[in-house]
């Protein structure tokens, strides 16, 4: 395993990639499964660094299975190349990759993407366009469709931007303003055929400010790691150089900011990053 990351955790199996190379690893069984290359594409290249290669592990409810989606993008002069691909974990199904057809504008996903209600969601980037695109991937048709978007929401600094679930529905959270001003903004998608977004401002006491302000210092920023079943938003120090663990959790609807340390005497590390949870007492570190 060395040289391989985690690149997502979802009920209990661990994506651990290296390039474009991919290994499930099930926590439960403790059993380890090699996937394929994917040697049909047309756009991954042979120098790594030119390719922008996200997996996704999700589950299909219609046919209860479990499906690894990577999405490839890569930028070739001035054009952007774009594939979705999908693999099926176990149950007798042919153990290759299969290329899903994409009527979707060429696009570059910059949020990790969040899986609720059998679909798969993402923001992502559009070449010469300042408006990102809100994308889904239907898991059990394998279909991709472009959504609408909250109509007053413009987004520029997208490092601060990802999709959580709010209280069961898709939501979209921005906290560019958290750590200097204590400011979130947050969209909940009421009605999506008639595109109806509820926004809600979010601004932190004093006492919670000061709290940042104590364990975020010099270049350091928050990196939201989706939600705990309580609705929590997992807020994880970015970088990680400290021995000391620890993640902040918000409870937007409560407006309770909290710090929570992760105790761990076995190893001796400045380099951690949170991958993946079930809850906050079952939260894995990597």
């Amino acid at each position: 395993m060395k040289g391989y990351s985690v690149s997502h955790v979802y009920r209990g199996l661990m994506c651990f990639t290296k390039g474009t190379n991919a290994q499930i690893y099930n926590s439960t069984t403790k059993k380890l499964v090699v996937l394929p290359d994917i040697e049909e594409s047309n756009i991954i290249a042979k120098d790594h660094k030119f390719n922008k290669i996200i997996y996704h592990i999700a589950h299909d409810p219609v046919h209860d299975q479990y499906k690894v989606v990577c999405i490839v993008s890569r930028l070739k002069v001035v054009k952007l190349l774009l594939e979705h691909w999908v693999f099926t974990l176990g149950g007798g199904v042919s153990s290759r990759w299969r290329k899903i057809p994409c009527t979707c504008p060429p696009h570059s996903p910059f949020t990790r993407g969040l899986t609720i209600n059998g679909s798969m969601y993402y923001l992502a980037l559009v070449p010469n366009s300042i408006k990102p695109l809100f994308v889904r991937f239907d898991i059990s048709s394998e279909k991709l469709s472009v959504l609408q978007k909250p109509e007053d929401a413009f987004w520029c600094r997208y490092y601060y931007t990802e999709i959580i679930e709010y209280d069961g529905r898709i939501a979209i959270l921005d906290h560019a303003d958290l750590v200097h001003d204590g400011v979130m903004d947050l969209w909940v998608r009421e009605d999506e055929e008639k595109n109806r977004w509820s926004r809600m401002k979010r601004v932190l006491h004093p006492s919670q400010m000061n709290m940042i302000k104590t364990h975020i210092v010099h270049n350091m920023s928050l990196r939201v790691q989706g939600t705990t079943r309580n609705g929590d938003v997992i807020l994880v120090p970015q970088p990680q150089v400290t021995t000391h663990f620890y993640v902040f959790l918000y409870n937007l609807q409560k407006n309770h900011f909290r710090k929570v340390e992760i105790k761990s005497n076995r190893y001796n590390t400045k380099r951690w990053d949170v991958v993946g949870f079930d809850d906050i007492e079952n939260l894995m570190y990597l």
